[in-house]
């Protein structure tokens, strides 16, 4: 089992920290802070269950408004049913995000939508005077082999409608990410839609929020901050020697953890919003690698960068260009 972590040993001091535009501002409003974990892989995993229980209890004594995870979750088998009963002892709304795993084993979206509790492929909800917008980047579609990473026409039409009514500050959260060769395959065309949508000449979008990478990153892109959100498990290693980092009988139970380079503690992030003073802030989390790092195993820099391959959320600042 993993040992409960301690939250000052591994959240971080530091934030990411996006300005939010000034018609945005409302002194009067509380703070919105959300939990945001991606990429928990429990059906890769032996210890996934002691993962989202660390992150559930964590947010509870934050006190965050919601939480969310960002895709790669489970597959709605039976033998699941634990990880999902830990993730909803969470006391207050909890959302999910599509992720290209989440379908494994020939399970439909529908199925897998229903085993979690989530309303659509697709959909919006609105917290703490932010509109959320949650993107299924595995419609059918696109040139790419294996697991689809597509935004379909369908989807394109209900995000131009939404950005267009959206009265408040909007967050995307989507798992494959808009910004990166992996991610999704059309994703310039959504950018075009997202920088499309201005309010009194500034841009109504704060963030994109992604997983799938298992990366630690910020890019920006005409000004929107596409934070990359790392997995909270481990990064898959491509071409790297196997390794039981575990106990036999561990690894016998879950034959591909051999493939991957584990993280010693779960990782997730705690967002804050702050209206009175228009910031937004993200306190990451960090922890050790399990066994040998990815470069002992054989892989390249050139595939595994170590500026953004790392046991990390990291700390960082960024200021949001709200202008147009």
């Amino acid at each position: 089992m993993l040992p409960m972590m301690k939250r000052r040993q591994f959240l971080t001091t530091s934030a990411l920290t996006l300005a939010l535009p000034a018609w945005a501002a409302d002194s009067a409003r509380k703070p919105l802070r959300f939990g945001v974990i991606t990429d928990v892989h429990q059906d890769i995993m032996h210890d996934g269950i002691a993962r989202i229980t660390a992150f559930v209890t964590a947010m509870q004594e934050a006190k965050v408004d919601f939480i969310i995870q960002l895709g790669d979750f489970c597959v709605p088998h039976a033998r699941n049913q634990a990880f999902i009963d830990a993730w909803n002892r969470f006391e207050g709304p909890r959302y999910h995000v599509l992720g290209n795993h989440d379908t494994d084993g020939g399970y439909k979206k529908e199925a897998t939508r229903a085993f979690w509790g989530m309303p659509s492929n697709y959909y919006g909800f609105d917290q703490g005077g932010i509109r959320f917008l949650v993107l299924d980047g595995n419609d059918p579609g696109g040139k790419s082999r294996g697991y689809a990473r597509f935004i379909g026409k369908e989807q394109q039409e209900w995000l131009r409608q939404e950005l267009k009514n959206a009265v408040t500050p909007v967050i995307v959260c989507s798992h494959q990410p808009l910004e990166s060769a992996g991610g999704v395959e059309n994703q310039e065309e959504i950018r075009a839609l997202l920088g499309s949508a201005p309010e009194q000449g500034r841009r109504k979008i704060i963030a994109c929020l992604s997983g799938h990478m298992h990366q630690d990153y910020v890019r920006i892109i005409h000004g929107i901050p596409h934070v990359q959100c790392n997995s909270a498990s481990y990064v898959w290693l491509e071409g790297a020697k196997k390794a039981e980092v575990y106990p036999a009988a561990v690894h016998q139970a879950h034959p591909h953890l051999t493939r991957v380079a584990p993280y010693r503690d779960p990782l997730w992030a705690v967002v804050t919003i702050d209206h009175q003073t228009s910031t937004m802030k993200l306190q990451g989390t960090k922890t050790e690698w399990v066994g040998e790092d990815p470069w002992q195993r054989g892989v390249t820099e050139t595939q595994y960068p170590r500026d953004i391959q790392r046991p990390a959320i990291s700390d960082r600042s960024v200021v949001w260009n709200a202008k147009m």
